[in-house]
């Protein structure tokens, strides 16, 4: 063999392990397809806006009524809401009230009260003025207890994550989610949000400063942020596991360094 055909073979080595770990690219995209839209070609339908979630069937509220006679007030809350942790998903889903289809909860002594469309203030509202004539001075909670988002792709946590704030954006979102990785494609960042019975899917650009003023900028329980992986992932050099790659590499430069030798003799 001569010299220039051993170096040869020396660098198709080196490519075959380079390239022996790679990633498919068409399969690490989730949600393949023509749904999704640019954020540009949606965004122009709706006015930017940071309103409040209105309530809607199916949702589940945490309600509390608290006064200076516990005992007094004690009759109209769940029994079990005084141990319960609303961070608990379980323990809040048995305790809170549920949105029935017609917009409505089944509330202790009080009977049917209309929540859907409405604020968790205009529902604090009207559980006040529900109870007044039980109880004169109160201080009522409520919370929605399925105020969630759920992070997923290339993210260096990704999950499903309760939010203790009302307001909440894209942004600080992808924070609470570790940040984004390496091979994140931050051109093409997809939301995923459910309108009533439909469902929306755009893909948001997050190197764009637009976005600050794009009515998706502010996020509302339910939504799905996916982070698609960029081109590079298909070449993850950092799937080759190191061990394998330095041992190779020092057997390759071994055997080319005896090799040249043989020759200079």
């Amino acid at each position: 063999m001569s010299s220039f055909s051993f170096k040869k073979y020396v660098l198709l080595l080196g490519l075959t392990i380079l390239f022996s770990r790679c990633v498919s690219l068409n399969r690490s995209i989730y949600l393949q397809g023509d749904m999704a839209q640019a954020l540009a070609e949606v965004e122009k339908n709706y006015q930017p806006d940071k309103t409040s979630y209105l309530v809607k069937p199916n949702d589940n509220l945490y309600i509390r009524i608290n006064s200076l006679d516990e005992r007094t007030s004690s009759f109209l809350n769940n029994e079990s809401q005084s141990t319960t942790r609303i961070d608990n998903p379980m323990a809040a889903s048995l305790s809170g009230y549920r949105v029935e289809e017609d917009g409505s909860i089944q509330f202790p002594f009080v009977g049917n009260i209309m929540v859907a469309n409405l604020t968790i203030d205009q529902i604090r509202q009207k559980i006040q003025e529900a109870v007044s004539k039980y109880i004169e001075e109160c201080h009522i909670t409520v919370k929605l207890l399925n105020d969630n988002i759920t992070i997923i792709g290339e993210v260096r946590l990704p999950g499903r994550f309760l939010l203790y704030d009302e307001d909440i954006n894209l942004l600080e979102a992808i924070s609470l989610a570790g940040d984004m990785t390496d091979f994140a494609n931050r051109k093409k960042v997809r939301l995923i949000r459910k309108d009533g019975e439909v469902q929306q899917m755009v893909v948001i650009n997050t190197l764009d400063d637009n976005l600050l003023y794009s009515p998706f900028f502010h996020l509302k329980p339910g939504d799905i942020i996916y982070v698609e992986p960029s081109r590079l992932k298909s070449v993850n050099l950092s799937a080759i596991p190191i061990g394998l790659s330095l041992t190779v590499l020092n057997t390759t430069l071994l055997v080319l360094t005896f090799y040249l030798t043989l020759n200079q003799d």
